[in-house]
């Protein structure tokens, strides 16, 4: 039985090393698309790198915002294992889908990050990060279901129900923030700062109505 339960603790540390290092490599590409440009001796002056260096500000600024963003859900996605103990299959496969949804993100990032005025491409780059926080959600939601088996004893329904809250805050954003870009593709990127603050006020929802 010992044997049985050390076994399924390692599977467990393996899921958790597993979603850190694909987050990781995700994060490690984004920053491979800014690349330093390079100048002949006899055409260098400050003038031009000033002017190639501005023409990298929208891919200097799609990688911040994408860091960011992943570094938001790292952060969310260890907090949710902190209150899920155990695992099956199910979570696995869930977990799965996170992932997918996650390393798709240097695609869309690259895609705006070239094309800085494409409404097209700033909704997908947003609403990539709303499938990778949705697909979160799914996570969170099938241990809750399950909650006697995977989440700790330790956690109370008010701590369950406010991550539940909490976990919409970038689908929100993300609809407010493609939403906007439809008045201008600029406006659009001023929503991501707003995470923090309605994951904030989702999270203490309950205790301030009460």
């Amino acid at each position: 039985m010992n044997n049985s339960n050390e076994n399924k603790a390692l599977t467990f540390e393996r899921i958790l090393f597993f979603s850190d290092a694909v987050i990781a490599i995700v994060i490690t590409i984004l920053v491979l698309e800014l690349k330093a440009p390079h100048f002949k001796h006899e055409s260098f002056t400050e003038g031009v790198i000033r002017q190639a260096l501005l023409e990298l500000l929208p891919k200097f600024l799609g990688f911040v915002f994408s860091f960011l963003i992943v570094g938001m859900m790292w952060i969310e996605h260890h907090r949710l294992f902190r209150f899920i103990t155990n695992w099956d299959f199910g979570l696995i496969w869930r977990n799965l889908v996170f992932l997918l949804f996650v390393a798709f993100i240097p695609f869309p990032t690259a895609l705006f990050s070239e094309n800085s005025f494409s409404q097209t491409a700033f909704a997908l780059y947003a609403g990539s990060f709303g499938l990778a926080a949705i697909a979160k959600i799914w996570i969170w939601q099938y241990a809750v279901s399950r909650r006697n088996d995977l989440i700790g004893d330790d956690v109370d329904d008010e701590t369950i129900a406010g991550i539940s809250r909490r976990s919409w805050a970038v689908p929100i954003v993300c609809v407010i923030a493609i939403g906007l870009s439809f008045i201008a593709v600029p406006f659009g990127g001023f929503a991501f700062p707003l995470i923090p603050l309605v994951a904030n006020l989702l999270y203490r929802k309950k205790k301030v109505a009460s």
